[in-house]
């Protein structure tokens, strides 16, 4: 099995698919779908895939779910497997979670759990313009649904939510020469970020697994040409926060932090993914596989599945600390364990 799950996650890699371009890819999985697996329904919803085989009685169900998209590669990325890894831009993130999720399939009639899977579109850009939501309109019911990003084949719960917010210092506009003339925004804002800066991560305990929330700002600006004091300066500010919180009082935790200071202004958020650990499935499938579960320090879509009611959670055969990298790789060896690991709790 590993040459095969090598060639499939490198076959994958060849096919570009940057996010808003994975109409080739999504081509190329439904040809696949349709010819190896005739029982299947295969259903297209824009360059998202939703595959279904036929359902058995008295069967739990497993949703798969992997994201087609990448982001843009390397200049130098390699595509080639060489010294047992496979090279190749989404290696990891997460065209090595595609291969296997495409194994469980093939196999799909010899498992003693019935599997759905989604190949979507559009999930490295931002949340309101995933792929996802359209085929999830259509996704028959689900027990467990398993998100296979890059996770080491480790079991990862829940997630973090997501929010980014502006912060806006204003001061007073003067020309450069005569600075007195005006009030620096960029000085102002100095207190504001070293209370970003001083302010430690904070843990948040869930289920037994430590969540951190963090405050970080990410990107600055003004609006001014070089020789004007500027009256304006925008930070932009990313706060993750634990499961169980809703992003309007994680809101409120900046809006305090920045006081009379500055203004607030909420750009966009996710929320967070629940912990679902005391799933039953997930449960048995600790025992099994002897898994030491750990939290999702990050946002994936298990945030959008649970808050929709379905029980999810994150395992995939790719290396986070790979994700997004030049020369971007992935372990054959990590791939036929991913599979391993997958099939301890569809094989039941």
């Amino acid at each position: 099995m590993t040459p095969r799950l090598a060639e499939t996650t490198l076959a994958l890699c060849a096919i570009s698919s940057v996010t808003g371009d994975e109409a080739a890819l999504c081509s190329h999985v439904e040809r696949w779908a349709q010819a190896s697996l005739p029982a299947c329904a295969v259903h297209r919803v824009n360059s998202s895939l939703l595959v279904v085989p036929p359902r058995r009685e008295n069967r739990p169900c497993v949703g798969l779910f992997g994201h087609l998209d990448t982001v843009l590669p390397s200049a130098d990325q390699p595509l080639e497997i060489r010294d047992g890894r496979v090279y190749g831009c989404g290696a990891s993130d997460m065209k090595a979670g595609l291969a296997v999720m495409m194994a469980l399939l093939e196999r799909h009639a010899h498992y003693h759990t019935d599997l759905v899977a989604v190949f979507y579109e559009r999930e490295e850009g931002p949340m309101d313009e995933s792929g996802l939501p359209p085929v999830l309109e259509k996704l028959p019911p689900i027990d467990l649904a398993v998100m296979l990003e890059p996770t080491a084949n480790r079991l990862q719960v829940g997630c973090v939510g997501s929010l980014h917010a502006r912060v806006t210092v204003r001061g007073t506009r003067a020309h450069s020469a005569r600075p007195w003339q005006g009030d620096n925004a960029l000085y102002r804002a100095l207190p504001v970020l070293e209370r970003l800066r001083a302010r430690e991560r904070r843990e948040v305990t869930i289920e037994g697994l430590p969540f951190f929330e963090v405050l970080t700002p990410t990107m600055a600006s003004t609006a001014n040409s070089r020789n004007v004091v500027p009256d304006r300066f925008d930070i932009n500010v990313n706060y993750r926060f634990a499961p169980g919180r809703h992003e309007d009082d994680a809101l409120q935790d900046l809006v305090a932090l920045v006081g009379d200071e500055g203004e607030v202004t909420l750009v966009d958020g996710a929320p967070s993914g629940a912990v679902c650990l005391r799933h039953p499935l997930v449960t048995e499938w600790i025992a099994r596989a002897r898994l030491e579960p750990e939290p999702k320090q990050a946002w994936t879509d298990v945030a959008r599945l649970t808050a929709m009611g379905v029980a999810a959670v994150n395992m995939g055969p790719g290396d986070p600390a790979q994700a997004h990298q030049a020369g971007e790789w992935v372990a054959v060896e990590a791939i036929e364990a991913g599979l391993a690991v997958l099939e301890a709790l569809v094989d039941r």
